[in-house]
């Protein structure tokens, strides 16, 4: 069974391994920014209404990463 991001955290914490427990607090915190980014996105577009191209070209980055 794989743990998730937080567990692993968590997990490390509870060992001792800041390092290990600190890098997973940033990888978490940036998957917020994506997932913040991305709403982002979506609010633009609904403000938009001319030529979305530019939507899916974001949408399509943030999700190569994901």
């Amino acid at each position: 069974m794989q743990l998730t991001t937080e567990e692993n955290e968590r997990a490390a914490y509870a060992d001792g391994n800041t390092a290990l427990a600190d890098a997973f607090s940033r990888i978490i915190d940036l998957e917020q920014e994506r997932l913040l980014l991305r709403q982002c996105i979506r609010d633009a577009a609904d403000l938009i209404d001319d030529d979305l191209e530019w939507v899916d070209r974001a949408a399509k980055l943030l999700d190569d990463d994901a």
